[in-house]
């Protein structure tokens, strides 16, 4: 891993993604002379949150639902990585040039503007927490630094390190008020979505260590509604492809994947032999609004229209790290609570476009007699808190659909609370063990001498062992 700057790289993201008039000027006066200095900090931001997007919701994100049970891989490179058929060659780091580097760069030369710290310290635990997540063990303490083949460091302690960064991107933008950024294409410099956007990480990052008490604390001052979610918002222009939404991008180039037989359609199926539907739920509206038609990007009008925003941090996964981490530390009336929230918003089904508002859908709030034996969500007679658990798991799998949450959930639970039958569905067809992470990239292996052996795909990474 080298930690020299890609001046190319950076000048290329301000060009594309800024339209920096001055910028411009600049170039065609003296172009020799442009150097990183000339570039205000600021203007680094639009080009790693991008690449950022690009990765929190491309092919890692694919592979997720494959080996999750959410999505199938129908032709080619996604039917590979669905037969869970990859190599080292099949992953890379690319993010540590294209989002740590400018975010470094900000970091370096802004002094004097907490708002974009805060930002760009956010966006770094994101995607930092991402690679430690699917990975395990991952350069981070000295990469891009002078250290040609920086350390490996521990999972736990990149995720503590990343505790400490968030802290300090929430005291900065605490303080931020009043301050703005040259470009901002997630938030527009929004400091108060940038803010809960870091609780709801730390959140989930206390959720991967199970540290459920600080879980809770931290998605306690998280995303408090579906406006400030952290979203990918597509553009629609002219004759520009690469600006739509990633499945309808893929899709539009072949059959490549989709939901047709997967476990998540199952689950929304009333017709199923496993569905989720009961009295109090109809999940109609949402497997409409799920279902990837992998015949035609064009056929598809819910999660995979060229124009669907698609989620990265929100508030349903804010409010089910609250449920989770609620019902475990402070029991069953706590859980119950912030789950009936969800459902109460799930309810509004604003969390459905157009396309599908009108289908029918009801999530009509629990109470604890559902839980007790031979309640709607308890027919097998489990103990209360476990079939209210098993409930949150299983919603968490549903609403964390195109996330990583499915896959993070599969990995951190099937060991500590598989006696209560969590909804974890292997790609059974081809494999019968659970993917525990993902393959160190080719290109870290062949030049970091500090690289260890990769343990393969069936090795549980730290966390979940």
């Amino acid at each position: 891993m080298k930690s020299t700057h890609t001046i190319f790289l950076l000048i290329f993201t301000a060009f594309v993604f800024m339209g920096c008039e001055k910028l411009v000027d600049d170039l065609n006066e003296n172009p020799n002379q442009l150097t990183l200095d000339d570039i205000d900090a600021g203007l680094f931001l639009n080009g790693a949150e991008l690449s950022n997007i690009s990765i929190q919701l491309g092919s890692y994100s694919r592979m997720a639902g494959y080996w999750s049970g959410q999505l199938v891989g129908f032709e080619q490179t996604e039917f590979e990585r669905y037969q869970y058929s990859v190599t080292s060659s099949t992953f890379d780091w690319d993010g540590y040039q294209s989002v740590l580097t400018p975010l470094r760069e900000i970091q370096e030369r802004t002094i004097d503007n907490p708002l974009l710290l805060g930002i760009s310290k956010v966006i770094e635990a994101h995607l930092v927490g991402t690679y430690a997540s699917l990975f395990g063990d991952i350069p981070y303490s000295e990469a891009l630094t002078d250290i040609e083949n920086p350390i490996f460091d521990k999972q736990t302690v990149v995720f503590a390190q990343l505790q400490l960064l968030l802290d300090d991107a929430i005291t900065e933008l605490e303080n931020a008020e009043g301050y703005g950024v040259l470009e901002d294409f997630i938030f527009n410099g929004d400091r108060q979505k940038w803010l809960e956007s870091a609780w709801t990480l730390k959140g989930r990052y206390y959720t991967h260590t199970k540290e459920y008490s600080l879980a809770y604390n931290a998605a306690s001052n998280g995303i408090s509604s579906s406006a400030n979610n952290m979203m990918f918002n597509p553009l629609d222009i002219t004759g520009e492809n690469s600006t739509k939404n990633k499945y309808y991008i893929l899709l539009e180039a072949g059959p490549y994947t989709g939901t047709s037989g997967s476990y998540l359609e199952q689950l929304l199926d009333e017709t199923s032999s496993v569905s989720r539907n009961n009295s109090k739920t109809d999940e109609t509206a949402r497997l409409k609004y799920y279902t990837i038609d992998q015949t035609s990007g064009d056929a598809n009008l819910g999660i995979a229209h060229e124009l669907e925003p698609q989620p990265m941090i929100t508030y349903r996964e804010n409010l089910l790290i609250l449920a989770e981490s609620g019902l475990r530390t402070n029991g069953f009336s706590t859980g119950l609570e912030h789950l009936n929230e969800l459902r109460t918003f799930l309810n509004t089904g604003s969390f459905l476009n157009d396309n599908f508002s009108s289908e029918s859908y009801a999530y009509e709030v629990y109470i604890t007699e559902d839980f007790n034996a031979g309640g709607i969500e308890n027919l097998d007679s489990i103990d209360t808190d476990s079939a209210l658990l098993r409930e949150i798991i299983e919603e968490r799998y549903v609403s964390g659909f195109t996330t990583f949450m499915a896959f993070d959930d599969t990995r951190r639970l099937q060991k500590s609370d598989s006696d209560i039958d969590v909804p974890f569905a292997l790609n059974v067809a081809t494999s019968t063990q659970n993917v525990e992470r993902m393959l160190y990239p080719e290109d870290e292996i062949l030049s970091n001498t500090m690289a260890p052996s990769d343990p393969g795909l069936y090795e549980a990474t730290e966390v979940n062992q």
